[in-house]
């Protein structure tokens, strides 16, 4: 090549490379131009065009390459031909000027892409946006009565559809909704075992419960299906449904101590369960012979009572755990599931019933989504379905006559010869008990080794409180006018009966006017029950007159005018004495000089004689010396009742109301204590002419 070629063709290098400089350095402004600009929200028109480039994705791709290319290939050309020419130095400068229109041209691909990333996604979300709204328009679904949806809306004779149905019984499967598919049913054994139900005020969540324990009674007999109610809203859900023969108990917020009773209750009926399976060395319930019927627990407002008794909610926790193999299943219905429900709970509660709610995080709980969130508030029993494995949309029935299905569910249990199921708990003790034998529903028994003089509570249900004869002294300790001489008078009644049957036994009264048998007392106690059996014992309720007036007493029971038989050794077969003394302070006292406290501390400690003694105090009372069985009537002072002997925890179930209920004591017995109800006396005035009873 010629020294002339040579400067031309470095002329042209040079020319070119200054072009070069010049073009790079526009496109690098107009990069940087581009990059200045501030980002804009996107609106309608925004939306529209980027639809419209998504449509032409060639088109943009062909303008991207041509915007971003041609910088970057007249840069590399320059770059080619400063090589071929040796100029190291400035290829060397030239090179990073390269890198600005690739770097360009790969972020306009990857924006491409987050482009087309998100207007994939706008368009998934637009689908189930519009598949949501349309699920949550509901109004097309209609939803029959529960009478129609179950076929006996045309039945004439409802409880023999009812009986018959019972005959091909299905487990704890029933139909009580409609979805779009047709009606609904849910299978609370196979989906379950336990359920919560979420709605808002107005959702629907009361007829929702109704429609699903009726469905339950319908489809099942009370020996296969039974029912308790924790009705926290007044008890205005399940009050009509109370009287169905499945329901073993029915409590609401009113009376706190009855629910305590029900939460106790089915405590004792899972700990049953559970040693009726290991006895039978079964896996579960459904190995047994006689199966137990499934004790389905519905709570209504779920959250008023984790509020009100925060202490016995665990225990429906230990239910929620271990009821599937037991037959116990839990529906819990609440109105905000966000930490109302404990976390042990909703760990062992599969299906889950969302209707109505306020907030979408609520709905996202059970549904993992917001769906109910929108339902609107004119369509009441609307919900979502959640088993686990799909949320379905239903519509609730509800019954046009619950009264009616009540009714007929009690006429096909009454065609099948059963009874209505038998209380699984009762009420709390009544405020006066006259006779035992009206909320037992039998006569007690009498006897030497169970003398009743009172309704015994066990937390559960109602007993009868007795003490035996002959295996102790007995003390009744209370203040003044808190019962005790009434108590004492109920026992010596029951006591004097017992010794008019029973041969060897006589009763000796002494208080601080009288030491035998005051007329004024035993005026009324002389019409006692002594219907006499070979075993001598005698059935509280027949009435026998034992005697004309207090007189008749003296020869069987001691007089005060005769020393001996005050003493209780006037027959000679006498082979043990029952001595009642009222007013026992004084002599109880260690000091005292009375001779009736040293007759006192010796009849103590005689085995052939039980003292039936009242005390205001236990000051000078010994346990056990001087007693093995204790009544404490409270006197409303914590620590004097405890000192008496009532445990704190019976003293911590007291309210102000329980202090004021004449009778109510507290009865301490081989190291055992209950909460008892004394009887008192039918006064003479209060009976008929023709009926002369004194029942304890």
């Amino acid at each position: 090549m010629s020294p002339t070629a040579t400067v031309t063709l470095k002329g042209m290098t040079l020319r070119q490379f200054d072009f070069g400089l010049r073009h790079r350095h526009a496109a690098n402004a107009s990069v940087r131009q581009r990059h200045a600009q501030p980002s804009r929200a996107t609106n309608a028109d925004d939306s529209a065009a980027t639809d419209s480039r998504v449509t032409d994705s060639k088109a943009n791709r062909r303008l991207s390459l041509l915007r971003y290319g041609t910088p970057a290939l007249a840069q590399l050309m320059m770059l080619v031909l400063l090589v071929a020419e040796r100029r190291w130095l400035f290829a060397l400068m030239f090179t990073p000027g390269l890198m600005i229109p690739l770097a360009s041209l790969l972020t306009a691909k990857s924006e491409r892409a987050a482009r087309k990333q998100q207007s994939n996604v706008a368009s998934t979300g637009a689908t189930a946006t519009n598949s949501s709204q349309r699920d949550d328009d509901m109004r097309d679904l209609r939803c029959p009565s529960l009478e129609t949806l179950l076929g006996l809306d045309e039945e004439p004779l409802l409880w023999r559809s009812i009986s018959r149905g019972w005959l091909s019984s299905s487990g704890l499967r029933a139909v009580m909704a409609m979805a779009r598919t047709g009606p609904f049913a849910i299978d609370l054994e196979r989906q379950g075992p336990h359920a919560l139900v979420a709605g808002t005020t107005g959702s629907g969540k009361s007829v929702l419960l109704q429609s699903w324990c009726l469905a339950l009674a319908l489809a099942n007999p009370p020996d296969r299906v039974q029912f308790v109610f924790l009705d926290f809203k007044g008890g205005s859900a399940f009050a009509r449904l109370e009287a169905l023969p499945h329901v073993v108990g029915s409590v609401c917020d009113l009376d706190l101590n009855h629910a305590v009773r029900a939460l106790l209750a089915v405590e004792n009926e899972l700990s049953r369960r559970e040693r009726l399976v290991a006895s039978h060395r079964a896996g579960d319930i459904t190995g047994l012979r006689e199966r137990p019927a499934s004790l389905v627990i519905v709570v209504d407002e779920f959250h008023a009572l984790s509020g009100q008794l925060p202490d016995y909610v665990g225990r429906l926790s230990r239910i929620a755990s271990l009821g599937r193999s037991l037959g116990m299943h839990v529906i819990a219905c609440t109105q905000n599931p966000l930490g109302q429900v404990s976390a042990d709970m909703k760990a062992n509660m599969s299906l889950n019933i969302c209707l109505r709610v306020r907030d979408g995080l609520q709905s996202h709980e059970l549904l993992g989504s917001a769906k109910a969130a929108a339902i609107s508030p004119e369509l009441p029993g609307i919900a979502y379905c959640n088993d686990g494995a799909q949320a379905q949309a239903i519509r609730c029935a509800a019954a046009n006559d619950i009264d009616r299905l009540v009714l007929a569910t009690q006429s096909a249990q009454r065609f099948r010869g059963g009874h209505s199921s038998p209380a699984l708990f009762s009420a709390p003790l009544p405020r006066s008990v006259h006779r035992l034998s009206d909320h037992l529903g039998y006569e007690p028994t009498v006897s030497r080794d169970a003398v009743p003089f009172a309704l015994g509570d066990t937390g559960v249900d109602m007993i009868v409180a007795s003490v035996p004869v002959g295996r102790g002294n007995i003390a009744i300790i209370g203040s003044q006018g808190r019962g005790k001489t009434t108590l004492l008078h109920a026992l010596g009644g029951q006591i004097c009966a017992l010794a008019h049957a029973a041969a060897g036994l006589q009763v000796r009264w002494t208080d601080r006017k009288h030491d035998g048998m005051p007329p004024n007392i035993w005026a009324e106690s002389s019409q006692r029950i002594a219907d006499l059996r070979a075993d001598g014992s005698t059935h509280a309720g027949q009435i026998l007159r034992m005697a004309e007036n207090a007189r008749s007493f003296p020869m069987q029971l001691g007089d005060a005018s005769d020393e001996g038989a005050a003493r209780g050794c006037h027959r000679p077969n006498v082979r043990h004495t029952m001595w009642l003394i009222d007013d026992a302070d004084e002599w109880m006292d260690p000091l005292s000089t009375d001779p009736k406290a040293g007759e006192l501390r010796r009849a103590l400690k005689d085995p052939a004689v039980t003292v039936v003694f009242a005390l205001h105090s236990t000051r000078h009372l010994r346990f056990p010396e001087h007693c093995t069985i204790r009544i404490v009537l409270p006197t409303g002072e914590r620590a004097v009742d405890l000192m008496n002997g009532i445990p704190a925890g019976i003293l911590s179930t007291f309210d102000q109301e329980t202090y004021s209920i004449a009778g109510r004591a507290v009865l301490l017995r081989d190291a055992n204590a209950m909460l008892v109800q004394c009887a008192q006396p039918v006064s003479a005035a209060s009976r008929s002419p023709a009926t002369h009873s004194y029942v304890a």
